[in-house]
């Protein structure tokens, strides 16, 4: 593996990681605010918050090379390639792959058992005090990072073939 090779495949990394958060954390939370407070000025923070993160993703994904170019990642090194034993571009897929299911899982858990807590007092109180509302869009979403966590921790063999078959 060249040390070309080796930023390529943690650029991409970054990227899928940073597409992920920006579509499964960004773009719901600012939909969320988007439904309480209808604005100008709004609508054109989310849009910026939304936009940034997207190009920034593809930006990752598709202009590996021209990133590295750029920021003469591969220069400055006394040989040109990496030693690493048995490790291959599809291994490295395959671990990144395994932890970032791991962090989504164990990011989203915690949160997802305090609304789900809070659901059940909320409903199960005979007087709900005032000003607690029961927040079923924020266990939407951590029941839809928690199911993406575990599919890319049981398909991370599949999903690394396909992204490595794509360079």
């Amino acid at each position: 593996m060249t040390k070309r090779d080796l930023f390529r495949v943690l650029i991409k990394i970054f990227g899928l990681y940073s597409g992920i958060l920006t579509l499964f954390t960004v773009i719901p939370n600012n939909i969320s605010n988007l439904v309480y407070q209808l604005d100008t000025i709004i609508i054109l923070i989310i849009l910026s918050t939304i936009l940034i993160p997207t190009g920034l993703f593809l930006l990752l994904i598709f202009k590996t090379d021209t990133i590295i170019n750029f920021l003469k990642l591969d220069k400055g090194f006394d040989d040109e390639q990496i030693q690493i034993e048995n490790l291959k571009n599809e291994s490295i897929l395959k671990l990144s792959i395994i932890i970032i299911g791991s962090f989504l899982i164990l990011d989203y858990i915690p949160g997802l058992l305090f609304d789900i807590v809070n659901a059940f007092k909320y409903k199960g109180s005979a007087a709900p005090i005032e000003g607690t509302s029961v927040d079923y869009f924020g266990i939407t979403i951590g029941i839809i990072n928690i199911v993406l966590g575990y599919l890319l921790l049981t398909n991370y063999k599949s999903l690394a073939t396909f992204f490595s078959k794509n360079e």
